[in-house]
């Protein structure tokens, strides 16, 4: 090829290290957002079982505190004592025969 071919026309080697070179920046730029991708998952995955973890003793002491009071309802009802509550005879055998049969 003649020299005015060639003018404004850059070599092959120059072209390979020009890709070498945003190959490499490339990789680089994947990695560094593939790490705070990593970070921000874990850190809103650990936000998660954080909320979690108190939506769930929040709901526990309502539960908790429901059952009080409504126990002291049962108690301002009848202030004078508590009621056993016996199962029949049958109800027991009931309750034992599905025991037995639960078991295995």
């Amino acid at each position: 090829m003649s020299k005015s071919k060639l003018v404004g026309k850059i070599s092959l080697d120059e072209v390979l290290l020009k890709f070498k070179e945003n190959n490499k920046n490339f990789k680089n730029d994947l990695e560094r957002s593939e790490n705070s991708e990593r970070v921000e998952t874990i850190e809103s995955i650990q936000n998660d079982i954080k909320a979690d973890r108190m939506n769930t003793e929040l709901k526990k002491n309502k539960f908790i505190n429901d059952i009080k009071l409504s126990l002291g309802e049962e108690v301002k009802k009848n202030p004078n004592g508590i009621e056993i509550i016996k199962k029949k005879w049958y109800q027991r055998l009931g309750s034992i025969i599905k025991n037995i049969f639960t078991r295995f």
